[in-house]
């Protein structure tokens, strides 16, 4: 999709507003999305996420402070991450993972990133990761001897893969 702005790069940035029930919807590629007049950037979004989410929780405060503490590969500091709403390298989402965890869990409810697909390849997506679910579960059924339940999850099994050739 292009973005609708410059109509000459592709969209990555989407962008919906509700006014008053109202729905509208942008696509931007990045470079008109960082120029946009968009009264809230996602810096500042983000921003006031970690002001209302982004205290330490409790059970946490016992251990270094989390403005204290800083990333081993670039230096970023909590204090400056919870300023700005961004992190500088790969290694921060693992320095401050203690604290980011309850934070992505209270605005995504997880923290665990699910993903999308196509939806034309919707369908067969869904059917492997019910099948990998299932798989789980008749090795647990298994593992506690539960025969008729392995039993039956095998048969759901071999229904969906049947479905999927």
């Amino acid at each position: 999709m292009l973005c609708e702005k410059c109509m000459k790069r592709q969209a990555v940035v989407h962008m919906q507003q509700i006014i008053n029930g109202q729905v509208t919807e942008m696509h931007l590629c990045t470079e008109c999305a960082s120029q946009s007049d968009s009264p809230l950037s996602f810096e500042q979004f983000l921003q006031g996420l970690l002001d209302v989410f982004g205290g330490v929780p409790e059970n946490l405060s016992s251990q270094k402070p989390a403005a204290k503490f800083r990333c081993p590969v670039c230096g970023l500091s909590y204090e400056n991450f919870k300023r700005t709403g961004r992190v500088g390298c790969a290694e921060c989402y693992q320095t401050f993972r203690r604290e980011m965890d309850p934070i992505l869990k209270n605005i995504q409810g997880g923290n665990r990133h699910e993903g999308k697909f196509p939806h034309k390849a919707g369908n067969g997506m869904l059917s492997r990761r019910k099948i990998d679910k299932l798989k789980l579960e008749l090795s647990k059924a298994v593992e506690e001897e539960e025969y008729e339940n392995a039993a039956r999850l095998r048969d759901q099994i071999r229904e969906l893969e049947a479905n999927l050739s």
